[in-house]
C-alpha cells in the first residue's frame, strides 16, 4: 500500500460569490502523506495569495495512488500528448487522479446534515448494512464525511435515508481545512 495522496488547493465560485474580484484558482500536488506538513504550508501561503475575504479549501484523495501505475501512465501521456514543459504537474495530477491508479477502495458518504446524533444514527447504520468493522469520521463545513474501507451494497440504506443530503463518493476528495483570506 502506498502512501501517496492527491492534494487540491481550491478557492470555488461557490464560496466567494460576493468576494469583488475574486477569481477561481486551485492547485493539484502529489505528495506523500508523511509531508503533508509542506502540503499544510502551502495551502496557507495560496490563501494568502488571494483576495480579501477569499476563501480555500484543502483536500486529499480518499485512496492512496498507485506510484508504478502513475509513472507508466504519466510517461505514456507525455509521448502521446507532448504537454508543455508548464503543464507538467497538471498532467501528473491529472494522471494520479484517475479512478484505475488508485491503491485502495475506500468509500466517502458525504453527509451534508450538521447533527451529530443523525450522523451517529447514520454510521450504525452503516454497520447493519455492511458488516464493516470501521470507519473514519470527519467534520465538514456543512456535516460530515464518513470513510469506509471498502464497497458493499448501499441500495438499502440510501433508501432508508433518502430523506438527507447525504451523497456516495467513490473516489473523490476529502475535506481537510478551510482559510478565509484576512
Amino acid at each position: 500500500m502506498s502512501n501517496l495522496y492527491v492534494y487540491l488547493i481550491r478557492s470555488r465560485n461557490k464560496d466567494n460569490k460576493d468576494i469583488p474580484n475574486f477569481k477561481q484558482r486551485d492547485k493539484t500536488i502529489l505528495e506523500y502523506k508523511e509531508n503533508e506538513d509542506e502540503i499544510i504550508e502551502e495551502f496557507k501561503s495560496f490563501a494568502t495569495k488571494g483576495v480579501p475575504g477569499e476563501q480555500t479549501r484543502l483536500y486529499r484523495s480518499v485512496n492512496s495512488r498507485k506510484e508504478e501505475k502513475i509513472r507508466e501512465e504519466f510517461i505514456i501521456r507525455l509521448l502521446r500528448d507532448k504537454p508543455s514543459m508548464t503543464q507538467l504537474n497538471r498532467t501528473l495530477a491529472s494522471v494520479a487522479q484517475q479512478v484505475q491508479n488508485r491503491d485502495e477502495s475506500k468509500w466517502l458518504f458525504d453527509f451534508d446534515v450538521d447533527n451529530e446524533e443523525k450522523v451517529e444514527d447514520f454510521i450504525d447504520d452503516i454497520y447493519f448494512y455492511s458488516e464493516l468493522d470501521n470507519h473514519e469520521l470527519h467534520k465538514t463545513p456543512h456535516g460530515y464525511a464518513i470513510i469506509v474501507p471498502h464497497r458493499f451494497d448501499t441500495r438499502e440504506l440510501m433508501e432508508k435515508w433518502k430523506d438527507y443530503d447525504i451523497t456516495l463518493k467513490k473516489d473523490e476528495l476529502l475535506f481537510l481545512d478551510m482559510i478565509t483570506n484576512k
